[in-house]
């Protein structure tokens, strides 16, 4: 008897989580991927009707709308996480060398990263505001015109792209300080008593050495920023018109605004495709450059 409950022990521990995950997890994105290839109005009510790929073919020959948010996304992306990359990499060089008080300062530069996009939306809209806005402030002390941040389309965008920087650029930091902090000594101290300059040092050894970790830090980055929707939904919902409208928010607004949910689903799931591939292509690198 002792011996039959332990044989199916693992599955009594196992089993609760198991079920969370099928609840959780699993259930909802079989149901979301039949939805997809259904038209269902959640306002006019009704069964499902079965459409095929028609939702799928709609977005990506028929829809401008769909073409303008996937620009504005593929543009929030590769600006956002290109310049946190590049700042967070400046940091994490700073925070690496033997600085006094180098704890207080790597609390400092979490703070950003530990705050909700919400919060960090209400931070930024108010810094935004046209008429009390800290940003428009210091441009009036320096005798320039105030700015309509986020009303006015060619500095939306901008706007909500350095709000993202604000707050992930210390994770990406932090992770790159994480991989110097791990780099093995022997290389350097072998380059300097050759002679070479710090910029030699970082060219050549460092980069190529903290390559892999630029590479997940990257990812990382890439896919939660191709899913962006509280920073733009706090900041401008999308506008004005077109101009901040990220594939997600799109989603959303088809979803929950017009009740689309058959569209919705298949857009989401485009959405899904996206990020598998260029995960698959960083992954792909990353082994190319270990072997």
């Amino acid at each position: 008897m002792i011996r039959n409950l332990e044989k199916y022990a693992p599955y009594f521990f196992i089993g609760p989580a198991v079920i969370m995950l099928l609840l959780i997890v699993i259930f909802p994105l079989a149901f979301s991927l039949g939805v997809s290839f259904c038209e269902w109005n959640l306002i006019r009510g009704g069964s499902w009707k079965f459409v095929g790929l028609r939702n799928y073919s709609y977005f990506l020959f028929h829809d401008p709308y769909f073409r303008t948010s996937l620009k504005v996304t593929l543009t929030f992306v590769l600006v956002a996480v290109g310049l946190e990359l590049i700042l967070g990499l400046g940091v994490a060089l700073l925070l690496n060398r033997p600085l006094k008080r180098i704890g207080l300062y790597r609390t400092i530069l979490v703070i950003p990263s530990t705050m909700t996009p919400v919060v960090v939306g209400i931070i930024w809209r108010l810094l935004y505001n046209p008429e009390l806005g800290t940003l428009n402030y210091f441009l009036d002390l320096l005798g320039l015109p105030p700015l309509n941040w986020l009303g006015d389309p060619n500095l939306a965008l901008p706007s909500v792209i350095m709000a993202d920087i604000w707050e992930w650029t210390p994770f990406m930091a932090l992770i790159l300080l994480a991989g110097l902090q791990a780099l093995p000594k022997d290389p350097f101290e072998a380059a300097t008593i050759d002679g070479a300059s710090t910029f030699q040092l970082f060219r050549y050894i460092t980069l190529p050495l903290l390559q892999p970790t630029i590479i997940v830090a990257t990812l990382l980055r890439v896919m939660d920023a191709f899913k962006t929707f509280d920073l733009v939904f706090v900041l401008t919902k999308g506008g004005p018109g077109m101009s901040t409208e990220t594939l997600s928010y799109y989603t959303y607004r088809y979803g929950f605004k017009f009740f689309h949910i058959g569209y919705a689903s298949a857009l989401s799931y485009l959405l899904l495709v996206i990020i598998i591939i260029i995960v698959q292509i960083f992954v792909r690198y990353l082994r190319t450059g270990e072997e």
